[in-house]
Formats: structure tokens, sequence, C-alpha cells
């Protein structure tokens, strides 16, 4: 019996010892899975953070060859189908972005945002390496850069009477906007909170510097004979802010009582010179008696801010 104890007991702690040897092996083996899954969660962060950023291309012309007041063809730069540059396949405004394909000693191969690929000089092609991102998916992460036009010593269009100033009416309604997109949790910064004037190129860098995935301009529209134009207009300059437009024109006509006069494509300064999506509002006429009436009317703004609203719920949710 005495044999046959030491036997058990031997092969008991046999088998324990196997058993431990067993899971020390396995927790090796897993602990070596965990630090290859993390290296390899690194590796793939570090791979999408690479491909978050693209080398674009800004359009470039010497100041001193165009007028920025009159529009002209020394405004834009040629596209060439080859190197040769014997063939103009079209053209490109200053200050617009494009994608760059490759590049020779001399010239530099683009895509513009409406598809046309071709060659421009490369004296007129300032490159750059750009962060670009995805539509966020939730409302948090979504930023948005509120630029009120005019300021200072620009007030802007004026009503009728001259009494009201379209800088003062950026300015409210701004932060009418950007008090009910914080309250949704979206993160809101703006080009100005004050009545100062800023240069064109101040407000594209104010913007770019905080990488929103919105810029929207409020403004006021004037014709130039009273009562000669009524109702609001958004407009856009690529391609790819064209929807982000239309959402929000559709929650605009839906939500404010002004005439639409539609999405537009505009060729204006605060969009052409970025590269993320930016939108230019006009709000309506303040020389239009019928669009005065209705500007000026109480809660107007609140209701633009929550069209707003509702119109970047829509873009976050189409992301989903």
């Amino acid at each position: 019996m005495k044999k046959k104890g030491k036997l058990v007991i031997g092969t008991t702690m046999i088998l324990l010892f196997a058993a431990g040897f067993a899971v020390l092996k396995n927790d090796h083996f897993v602990q070596e899975e965990t630090q290859e899954s993390t290296a390899q969660t690194e590796s793939d962060a570090q791979a999408e953070e690479v491909a978050q950023t693209a080398s674009m291309v800004q359009i470039y012309v010497d100041p001193s060859e165009y007028d920025a007041a009159i529009e002209s063809e020394n405004d834009y730069v040629s596209i060439y189908q080859t190197t040769s540059q014997e063939t103009v396949i079209g053209k490109i405004h200053r200050g617009s972005w494009a994608t760059v394909l490759s590049q020779t000693e001399e010239m530099v191969e683009i895509q513009t945002d409406d598809g046309i690929t071709g060659y421009i000089e490369k004296h007129s092609a300032s490159i750059q390496e750009v962060p670009l991102s995805e539509t966020p998916k939730k409302l948090s992460d979504f930023k948005v850069v509120l630029d009120a036009g005019h300021g200072g010593e620009d007030s802007g269009a004026l009503s009728t009477d001259q009494t009201i100033m379209e800088k003062d009416l950026t300015l409210a309604t701004v932060q009418t906007i950007g008090e009910v997109l914080t309250q949704a949790g979206i993160q809101v910064s703006y080009t100005r909170t004050e009545d100062r004037y800023l240069a064109l190129s101040e407000i594209t860098a104010a913007s770019l510097s905080e990488e929103p995935d919105l810029f929207i301009s409020i403004h006021f529209d004037n014709s130039e004979l009273p009562n000669g134009n009524q109702g609001l207009t958004t407009y856009y300059y690529y391609t790819g802010a064209k929807e982000m437009a239309e959402t929000i024109t559709s929650s605009l006509s839906s939500s404010v009582a002004l005439s639409s006069n539609g999405t537009r494509f505009g060729n204006y300064y605060v969009l052409r010179e970025q590269y993320i999506p930016a939108v230019l509002l006009e709000l309506g006429y303040l020389n239009s008696d019928t669009d005065l009436a209705v500007i000026t009317s109480e809660g107007y703004d609140q209701r633009v801010a929550q069209a707003l609203l509702t119109a970047i719920e829509e873009i976050v949710e189409a992301e989903e």
C-alpha cells in the first residue's frame, strides 16, 4: 500500500508539474500574441496616420501679375496635356488646391477638383503635405469654424436706410449658431468674436489651423437696386463640399421664411483657398424690404442656428 501511495503521489506531482508547465507555456504564448497584436495595432495606427495626409498643390500667381479687384485671365494658370507644354487642356484659378500626382524638374502633374489631369509649371505650384480626414461619425467629434463676415472698418452690406450693417448681423448670428452647436456637443471655433477687421488670408489661415470638418462663413446680401433681389443662397467652391452645401440649403429652406436661391458655385477667396469643406451662406438681402422684415424678426438667428444643427446631424448620420 505504501508503494502504491508513493506511486500515486509521484504521478500526481508529475501531472501537476506538467499542468503548471502548460500554463506557463500558454501564458508565454498569450503574452507573445498580445505583444504581436499590440505591435500590429500600433503599426496600423501609424499607417493610418500616414494615410491621413496628402500631397497637394496650391496654385501661385505673382501678385504683380493680377488685380485682385478685377477678374481676368491673369488670375489663372494653364494646365498642359504633357510636359512639352504644347497643348493647353484647361486652367486653374490662383489659390485653388489640386492633388499632386508626380513631379519633374520643371513641371508638376496635378488632378484638379473637377477631374482634369495635366501639368502646370513648377513656379506656379506651392506643394504642401496637408492633413486629410473623413467626416466624423459622432457629433462630439465634428469640428466647425464659424466666420462672421466683414467687421471693423468693413461694414459689409447696408439696409436701405443704412441703419443696419451686415458686420453686426453676421457677428450676432454666428454667436447664436455657435451656442446652439456647442450645446449639441459640436466643437466650435470662430474667426472673430468681436467687431474687428480680418484680411481674407487671416480668415483662411485661422480656419485651416483648426483642421475643421466644415467651415461656414455667414453673410447677408445686397443688390444694386433696393428690392432688386431676395432670398438666401448657399455657395461652395469644391465639389467635395457640394453635397454638404445642398444639405444645408435644404435645411435652411424648410426652417426660415425666405425664398431660396439654391446651392451655387462661388469663386470666393474663403472657399477657394481652403482644402477642407467650406460654404458661404447669404442669409437674405438687407436692401430688400421683404427679406429685412424676416431677418430682423425675433428668433431668426435661432431658426438659422437650428437649421444648421439639423444639417450637420444629417451629414454625420450619413457617415454611420
